[in-house]
């Protein structure tokens, strides 16, 4: 009896020391995040970045909140409150906030950051800014900072707005808004004072390596402890580091999956598909000042003919649906279209119409093609499409990140860039100032022992959230 028991114990002792072992080999798992990004100029500068940068400055600051699949997550902020009309917001903040260098954080910081930022932005995207009272104004020179509605109380930002949006605390999630250090101007990236999670720890012309941020916030919770970045100048070379375990992670917002390999991708385990506020649409720059083109009526039929549901499926291949309802056109759409074009009578120049797309962006192209097929073969409009910018150009694919959750805040770019008034769906159907086309889902390629990975519908991806098992 006495050796049985002896045995027992043995056989425990021995599961305890082999689960010991299990445990820390788990605790033993490098936090270390491995991507690729383009090889290009990084400045990062939150009041004016251009393509890929945003994926670095949304890991190296911070603004008051961030999106998420619904609302907004307070990162900067204790509480968040607002006017019953939605014009007049209140951000408490919080007291822990500090930059890299351990200065502190207030409302006042905001305050100075932003109207900085409306004084010195040369970027598109401070039309988001405009929405404040008085902010445009100010950024032209047309009024003193005391009257824009932004003002100070005690740790509290007070913002006011020219109308209500109900979802401002979305749009705060946008780096426009993050807070700014002057001196980064002049500093490299391994010396800039940041506010977010991470930090740059080393930069050269093959990689980017981020560490945690002692003095952010929230750092005890940020599990990774370094993000290496090879920067990489072909796309497809970065993307075969993915099937070659050189890297973690592939995909937006850090590199576009090739074009030519979404076919490929769509074979792989690994293989996620996120939702985002990205739109795709034709503009009319309408160089040549074709009269026509000016017609609702033709940029309508236009509209009716294109296929934003082929496009999803047969080009992106991941389901990315059209902004608006629009099945593929049945012969019955496309022979009405053909009709009410007769009736319209318009003769077109002998001289083909330039479609132009980025020179570099192979998507572009295919869904570009895919539209001008439909307006030729329907209506037979001399097109030619080109990435050449040197004939005037009368169409062009662009898109849009949006950065909140609500669709109809696109207007406020569409009527910043196109100078239109824009509020409802309706508005813009029956306008159709640009041709809309589709929302673009983001497909990436993660390891299975990436935990913690969302993208949120901006197409950011916070770092801080993920950790390695």
């Amino acid at each position: 009896m006495k050796k049985i028991k002896i045995l027992v114990i043995l056989i425990l002792s021995l599961l305890l020391i082999s689960c010991g072992n299990k445990e820390e080999t788990v605790e033993k798992v490098e936090q270390i995040f491995q991507t690729a990004m383009p090889k290009q100029e990084y400045n990062l500068n939150p009041q004016s970045y251009t393509g890929n940068e945003r994926a670095l400055i949304t890991q190296i600051f911070e603004g008051l909140t961030e999106l998420k699949d619904e609302g907004a997550r307070y990162v900067g902020v204790l509480n968040i409150e607002h006017s019953d009309d939605f014009k007049e917001w209140t951000f408490t903040l919080r007291d822990d906030l500090k930059w890299s260098d351990n200065q502190k954080i207030t409302a006042e910081t905001y305050l100075e950051s932003w109207l900085n930022t409306l004084e010195n932005s040369n970027s598109d995207e401070i039309y988001r800014m405009f929405v404040i009272k008085g902010a445009e104004d100010f950024s032209k020179k047309k009024l003193d900072k005391n009257s824009v509605g932004i003002k100070v109380q005690e740790n509290k930002l007070i913002v006011t707005l020219n109308s209500p949006i109900k979802n401002f605390d979305e749009w705060l999630s946008n780096p426009i808004f993050y807070p700014i250090r002057e001196e980064n101007a002049s500093l490299t990236l391994d010396k800039k004072i940041v506010n977010g999670a991470f930090k740059v720890s080393t930069y050269n012309e093959d990689s980017i390596v981020l560490v945690r941020n002692e003095n952010y916030w929230d750092n005890v919770n940020t599990k990774l402890k370094e993000v290496n970045i090879a920067l990489v100048e072909n796309d497809i070379m970065a993307y075969e580091m993915f099937p070659r375990n050189e890297i973690d992670y592939f995909g937006e917002p850090f590199y576009s999956i090739p074009f030519d390999r979404l076919g490929q991708v769509n074979t792989l385990p690994e293989k996620l598909v996120f939702p985002s506020t990205r739109y795709w649409y034709i503009s009319i720059p309408n160089e040549t000042n074709e009269k026509i083109f000016e017609k609702a009526e033709l940029r309508k039929l236009m509209y009716a003919v294109s296929d934003p549901e082929f496009m999803g499926k047969v080009i992106i291949e991941n389901n990315s649906p059209s902004i608006f309802e629009h099945p593929h056109p049945s012969s019955e759409v496309l022979n009405k279209a053909k009709e009410d074009f007769e009736k319209l009578n318009i003769k077109f120049s002998d001289t083909p119409y330039i479609a132009y797309f980025s020179a570099d962006k192979l998507l572009e192209k295919k869904l570009l093609l895919s539209t001008v097929k439909e307006w030729v073969g329907n209506f037979k409009i001399p097109i030619r499409v080109s990435s050449s910018t040197d004939s005037p150009i009368t169409f062009k694919i662009e898109n849009y990140l949006v950065g909140t959750n609500n669709k109809n805040d696109l207007y406020h770019y569409i009527n910043y860039k196109y100078n239109t008034k824009i509020k409802t769906d309706e508005e813009f159907l029956d306008s159709l100032v640009v041709i809309p086309l589709l929302q673009e889902y983001n497909t990436v390629l993660s390891r299975s022992n990436v935990r913690g990975l969302n993208l949120t519908p901006s197409g950011d991806l916070y770092l801080k959230y993920i950790n390695i098992q």
